[in-house]
């Protein structure tokens, strides 16, 4: 279900019942785009948007066993993703505002589907799909848009970009390191990505066309959070430690 609370009171506003099979770990994302507000919800069955009153405004099928990056939104679009290991289906959407009913882009997921990564772009019929991919989604991490460019961080340590209004490629698979895991969601800043591996090491990567690694840095202990960065400085979690990066 979906629910909405009075914020000083703690009373709830209103209750949506969702019809949704399994577990999803995807966060709501509050969209304010230049029609109205949504809230845009990405789960097992269904990706689902709603007004502030509950009420849905539009839906989408086509999503893997499990759903854990959250939407965001950039450019103007809102980025939905998700990317069960070993399902026929990890696809990506692009969706522009004003969306309504159902704009489902892959009804059946075991038909038409490209083997191999990441499957062919793909342009909907209806015109709020911008483009989708079938299997660029991603397990844990969320993607990122810096620039103009969507980055993709595969947990196996793989990253790619595309361009983020069109969804073409703009550089496909490059190795970060062998044997290097990723749960944490990329972060950027200024000319520059940053990547943290599960075992405490961030790769710094050069933002833009051309895949280069600057640097890297190892902490040296298991990092699953994805950091946070505010005020000025980056945040960092490891299994036992808390970091404040920031300069002097």
């Amino acid at each position: 279900f979906l629910t909405a609370f009075d914020t000083t009171t703690g009373d709830q506003v209103w209750r949506v019942d969702r019809d949704e099979p399994g577990h999803t770990w995807a966060t709501p994302f509050v969209w304010e785009n230049n029609l109205r507000t949504e809230i845009v919800t990405a789960a097992t069955g269904r990706v689902r948007s709603y007004d502030l009153q509950g009420e849905q405004l539009w839906e989408l099928s086509g999503m893997s066993l499990l759903t854990t990056p959250s939407p965001f939104a950039s450019h103007g679009l809102v980025y939905i993703s998700s990317g069960y290991p070993g399902g026929s289906l990890r696809p990506v959407y692009a969706i522009q505002p004003g969306a309504a009913g159902d704009i489902s882009v892959y009804q059946d997921v075991a038909s038409g589907l490209q083997e191999g990564f990441p499957g062919t772009r793909h342009y909907s019929q209806d015109d709020h799909v911008v483009w989708s991919y079938p299997l660029l989604g991603t397990y844990s991490t969320t993607a990122l848009v810096h620039g103009d460019i969507y980055y993709t961080l595969l947990d196996r340590g793989f990253l790619t970009a595309h361009d983020a209004a069109t969804g073409e490629e703009v550089y496909g698979r490059r190795r970060l390191e062998i044997g290097n895991g990723f749960t944490a969601s990329p972060w950027g800043y200024n000319d520059k990505i940053f990547l943290l591996s599960e075992d405490g090491d961030t790769f710094v990567v050069r933002a833009g066309s051309e895949f280069e690694i600057l640097h890297k840095n190892s902490l040296n202990e298991m990092s699953l959070a994805t950091p946070a960065v505010a005020r000025g400085s980056v945040i960092l979690r490891t299994q036992s430690k808390l970091y404040r990066i920031a300069r002097p």
